[in-house]
């Protein structure tokens, strides 16, 4: 099991730091080799993930594209070569609420999360399915699933996400690809500990199990989704959030 997927390749979109490394780091000590995206200003962060990656003896290179330029999505799936195993994790957030929401907030969310995951979709899964194996995996949330007070545009793309993964997974099903979504809850990353000691505190009152995931915890699910004996499981969404969301 330990190194189930050796001679597999990943590909893991916004995987310099947070949830993405910690994605990285699980797949390549299950034998993958990995491809680590990020954003061009991500360069310096991305090259301490390759090298933690390498250090797990696989193969490991970065790859600067932002998902939501076509564009640059497509050129990276026809430079990078062969991608066995996909995960969509590259996201972004903008609080506020529809009294004091903006478009420009709206736009910024939805092309990144739900149109940067349909564009990666778009172009590395035909290959996949020419190759009867694959493995996506589209990073949701919980928010998608529930709505959180003051995350309209992040609420809307999860749950596009979430309605995507399902379709998708239809359309790949009797192609040996599976396609399924994973819902975190709250986790310790940048982004999330840069909200307020009070509200953080709040937030961790409402989570059944009393505190936040670490990235590590959400990543082990991602491994489990991309087994080769995960064959059975598609379309699903995997719930992971402490018992936030039941």
């Amino acid at each position: 099991m330990e190194r189930e997927l050796t001679g597999k390749v990943a590909l893991v979109t916004g995987a310099a730091r947070g949830l993405g490394r910690a994605i990285a780091l699980e797949l390549a000590s299950r034998g993958a080799d990995v491809i680590v995206n990020d954003v061009p200003n991500m360069a310096e962060v991305a090259a301490e993930t390759v090298a933690a990656v390498e250090a797990l003896g696989v193969k490991a290179r970065f790859y600067p594209a932002f998902v939501n330029d076509e564009e640059q999505v497509n050129r990276m799936a026809a430079e990078v070569g062969q991608v066995d195993i996909l995960v969509n994790n590259a996201g972004v957030n903008r609080d506020g609420t529809m009294k004091k929401s903006k478009k420009a907030d709206w736009d910024f969310v939805i092309d990144v999360n739900l149109t940067g995951t349909f564009n990666c979709l778009k172009a590395f899964t035909p290959a996949m399915r020419e190759r009867k194996w694959g493995r996506v995996i589209n990073i949701a949330s919980y928010v998608g699933r529930t709505g959180v007070f003051g995350t309209p545009y992040y609420a809307a793309s999860k749950a596009g996400v979430i309605g995507l993964t399902k379709e998708v997974a239809i359309e790949m099903a009797r192609h040996g690809v599976t396609v399924n979504a994973l819902a975190p809850g709250y986790i310790m990353t940048d982004m999330m500990m840069g909200y307020p000691e009070e509200q953080k505190a709040k937030i961790t009152a409402g989570i059944p199990v009393g505190y936040w995931a670490k990235p590590e915890d959400i990543a082990y699910w991602v491994g489990v989704l991309a087994s080769p004996r995960a064959h059975y499981m598609t379309g699903a969404v995997l719930d992971c959030n402490g018992g936030v969301y039941m």
